[in-house]
């Protein structure tokens, strides 16, 4: 049986073992198990951000990135770390439900509210993944609510025509859920009623088809961010115009905004905008390219309509985002990510700098990357109505459920093993960009190829994928890929090094110009 959607839930107990994995792996070890986290929390302990700056974000940003790490990889240090740091962050909150790193004359100004849902979105995490204490959740519910009491209409205060503080959206619907707070509820669904920006409504603009680079002014995390949020509404009421307008809004990045590495953000210095940046993906001339938050953002919206639709398309989008641009923005110890990616007809990989004086350690897509790291394992295998759908193809282990080996994508040939015995089905997702066979036999792309049995434990399924080199044009460009890896010349580097896969005289996009610099370049798209 082939099916095009599923209906699909979050898994939680998959653990990576190929190069994503290994990414995870260095991220956890290298970066977040050595972070400062007191350092995180003194800004809410003395409420002295009065420079209009963002260190308030970093807490719940790096919070989040631990804890979906940690579901992945049950690292008892990185636990204990988690623990102290909720603890020593709810030490900050104020008897009013407030958690705040600005001083009090200047709430609701600049990045405030912004940080402040970051720090819900943490705690959340928390909540729901490491520790169901209602204690927990009631710390939450008063901070929410001392928010929206305070604020009001959230779009009319911060950053981006508002668009930065109505993000807040996703957290007060999500706390609303959880606690039962009517309040919380109806402060949610009016903020997206007003559509989440001074300028008009962004979900209004989504509906008729208006570009994503003319939604607000086009500043597409934060943008995205409040798209997320009207997801989390969709979750609780399932009305279908809801759905339409996610729906609209994905197809339209996708096709617009997404460079064929899976990432975006152009026309600014740091790459943050919409701004057709499919059309303009080949110039040099329009600001920087492809901050890594707008692509760890965008894997998490694609994560939501994926649960959301179960349309096989949105998992081959998130493969191509998670093995390209995602991956490609890591340094290979895990330690540092790019705020601005390469030009992808020419340019080398720069590592994210200190973006606030005295706040040392710290830049937003340092913080993000790894968010979106660990997106990878819930996306790898996910629980549907009547079994299991298979997403990502790399060495895992679903545990209790299977262990996938081969290599991929090093190799095209791939093994399931099934774990668990019984009668349950294997969604199996089937790329619409390469040729696959199951056990032998051609299977259509663009679907899930449904097996339906009674399993034992041992059974194996064999995938064989077919990674020939193949090539995409658009205009005087073309670009090659191997299977799901997006390839390119690398100039600069003499010595060998490790890639995930060669083909002719290129390499992987992930691999090349890893030794972030000026001499170290890399080309994706080049003239016919």
């Amino acid at each position: 049986m082939r099916y095009n959607t599923l209906k699909m839930r979050l898994l939680k107990s998959v653990e990576l073992n190929g190069v994503l994995g290994k990414a995870l792996r260095n991220t956890l070890e290298n970066r977040l198990k050595k972070i400062d986290y007191k350092q995180l929390v003194e800004p809410f302990r003395f409420r002295s951000e009065n420079d209009n700056m963002w260190r308030c974000e970093f807490w719940g940003k790096i919070m989040r990135s631990a804890i979906y790490t940690w579901c992945s990889i049950q690292d008892s240090d990185l636990k204990q770390l988690i623990n102290d740091t909720v603890t020593d962050l709810l030490s900050t909150q104020s008897v009013d439900g407030c958690i705040s790193s600005y001083p009090k004359e200047k709430q609701l100004e600049g990045w405030d509210i912004w940080g402040r849902k970051y720090v819900l979105l943490g705690l959340l995490a928390y909540y729901r993944e490491m520790n169901p204490d209602p204690e927990i959740l009631n710390r939450i519910r008063r901070c929410a609510r001392h928010l929206i009491r305070q604020a009001g209409e959230l779009q009319n205060y911060g950053l981006h025509y508002g668009m930065a503080a109505a993000s807040a959206l996703r957290a007060i619907a999500e706390t609303a859920v959880l606690s039962g707070d009517d309040e919380l509820m109806t402060a949610a669904v009016k903020l997206a009623q007003n559509g989440c920006c001074q300028l008009h409504n962004i979900f209004d603009a989504a509906r008729i088809g208006i570009p994503p680079a003319e939604i607000g002014n086009g500043k597409a995390y934060e943008m995205t961010s409040c798209f997320r949020g009207l997801a989390t509404l969709y979750m609780q009421d399932h009305d279908t115009n809801k759905l339409a307008i996610l729906k609209n809004y994905y197809n339209m990045v996708r096709d617009k905004e997404l460079f064929i590495t899976g990432g975006a953000g152009l026309k600014d210095a740091s790459g943050e905008f919409w701004y057709n940046g499919t059309e303009r993906q080949f110039r040099t001339d329009c600001g920087g390219m492809g901050e890594t938050c707008i692509t760890a953002t965008w894997l998490g919206f694609a994560g939501d309509m994926l649960q959301l639709t179960g349309e096989s398309l949105i998992a081959d989008d998130m493969e191509r985002s998670f093995y390209n641009a995602l991956l490609g923005s890591f340094t290979p110890d895990g330690t540092n990510v790019t705020h601005v990616n390469p030009f992808l007809s020419g340019g080398c990989k720069k590592q994210s700098k200190n973006q606030i004086a005295g706040f040392s350690g710290h830049d937003c897509c340092r913080a993000q990357g790894p968010y979106g790291l660990s997106l990878a394992p819930l996306t790898a295998v996910m629980e549907t109505d009547n079994g299991y759908a298979i997403n990502l193809y790399e060495d895992l282990t679903a545990h209790g459920i299977l262990k996938i080996t081969g290599n991929y994508p090093t190799s095209e040939r791939v093994v399931i093993t099934l774990i668990k015995s019984g009668d349950f089905e294997l969604a199996l997702r089937i790329p619409r960009d390469f040729n696959c066979r199951i056990n032998g036999q051609p299977v259509a792309g663009g679907t899930y190829h449904i097996l339906k049995r009674h399993w034992q434990t041992g059974d194996r399924i064999g995938l064989d994928f077919d990674f020939s080199p193949r090539i995409e044009k658009r205009g005087n460009r073309q670009a090659r890929l191997c299977g799901p890896l997006v390839m390119c010349r690398e100039y600069g580097r003499e010595e060998n090094h490790p890639v995930i896969r060669q083909c002719g005289a290129y390499v992987d996009y992930a691999s090349a110009g890893n030794l972030f610099s000026p001499e170290n370049t890399l080309t994706v798209w080049e003239q016919l």
